[in-house]
């Protein structure tokens, strides 16, 4: 693989954009094809925010959800005009470029509303604004048991209109009884705002709390839905239903760039945690944890080599990985960290098992040094 300059790719991401329409294409069919706005936060979960924003709105999609200004911003600067939602609540200080790139800022207070409106009149612009109501992650929103007057409030202020109002499961994705009891009441809690609110006169257009573990899990309350994890492929859990039959978009590869055949006694990597009991080839693999492979992986991970999975030895280091080989395995093989080769596959949920975490954290742990190749229909469309 090679990029625009004719430089060769030893370490790099595929993203598969066919598979990613196809996802979201089977999300909306489950939905009744509600109104996506798709979570994109963290470089679209590592894929790419840009080409992933590109091809979803070929696919439909009209509103998108970020976490920070910054974010919306590069959107912005890339020719996105479609909605960008802030979803972390911005700073007061950023009002005037939330204003100034027509952004949607998530609003949790008065004082910022009251701000944001001033800014807006000043520019002479209407800028939309999406309101959060905690109904139970504890972490931003107006309390759902306020909720209603100060969005009665806010709504009669100039220069912004409410267009959403939303809420954010913290276990949806949890099969223990107690969490569906909990997700449950808070879906009662949103919709009593809701209700509450329409019965008072003020229409909101957009209304959503459905993530991708509420997508799969429960009754979806509002006219949209925000996927995030879902749409590139992967459950939220292991345990929640998989309703919905979806393709990891993105898979992470590199090459074979050392091949040598330690002694028995020998040491591999730093701290000298795999010593050789007899003689072992160890093939070196240019990636480490510089690119996305976690430092946990060290002599507990496997990778794909020739269709068959290869155990790493030793300490993960910053750009190179060892592992061990046989005779069949050639210098400038290919490597598959992430994904499938020769029959057998590897996923971000291994990573994950391996490492005591989450998917989502594989995935957005993939650095930007490592170059995206972007696919689609089984030609490589672009490199960046």
């Amino acid at each position: 693989m090679h990029d625009p300059r004719g430089h060769y790719l030893e370490t790099f991401c595929e993203v598969d954009l066919s598979a990613f329409g196809r996802n979201l294409k089977a999300i909306s069919e489950w939905c009744d094809r509600r109104k996506i706005i798709l979570a994109v936060k963290a470089n679209a979960y590592g894929h790419g925010v840009v080409q992933i924003c590109s091809e979803a709105i070929q696919h439909g999609v009209e509103k998108f959800g970020v976490a920070t200004l910054v974010e919306g911003v590069q959107l912005r600067d890339a020719g996105i005009k479609k909605e960008i939602i802030i979803l972390t609540p911005p700073t007061l200080e950023q009002i005037p470029s939330v204003v100034y790139h027509n952004l949607s800022p998530n609003v949790v207070s008065r004082r910022f509303a009251e701000a944001l409106s001033a800014e807006a009149v000043r520019s002479g612009k209407n800028i939309n604004i999406h309101i959060e109501i905690d109904t139970g992650m504890g972490r931003t929103g107006f309390d759902w048991f306020d909720a209603v007057g100060e969005i009665i409030a806010i709504n009669k202020l100039p220069g912004i209109k409410i267009e959403g109002i939303f809420s954010h499961f913290p276990v949806a994705d949890s099969t223990h009884k107690s969490d569906v009891e909990f997700t449950k009441k808070q879906l009662e809690k949103f919709s009593r705002v809701v209700n509450s609110l329409i019965k008072g006169g003020i229409e909101i257009p957009t209304i959503h709390i459905s993530n991708s573990a509420g997508i799969l899990a429960h009754p979806i309350f509002g006219n949209a839905i925000r996927p995030g994890i879902l749409a590139y492929g992967l459950y939220p859990s292991e345990e929640i239903k998989k309703n919905i039959r979806v393709e990891p978009v993105m898979s992470l590869k590199t090459r074979v760039v050392q091949l040598r055949k330690h002694q028995p006694g020998s040491s591999i990597s730093y701290g000298r945690t795999h010593i050789t009991t007899y003689n072992e080839r160890i093939a070196v693999i240019r990636a480490g944890y510089g690119d996305g492979i976690r430092r946990a992986l060290s002599n507990r991970g496997e990778v794909l080599i020739r269709g068959r999975k290869r155990p790493i030895r030793g300490k993960v280091c910053m750009d190179t990985t060892m592992v061990e080989v046989d005779e069949d395995v050639m210098m400038d093989d290919e490597v598959v960290i992430i994904g499938s080769q020769g029959g057998n596959s590897i996923s971000a949920d291994d990573h994950a098992k391996w490492t005591h975490t989450i998917n989502y954290e594989i995935i957005t742990g993939i650095s930007e040094r490592v170059r995206r190749v972007y696919i689609k229909d089984g030609r490589v469309l672009e490199v960046v």
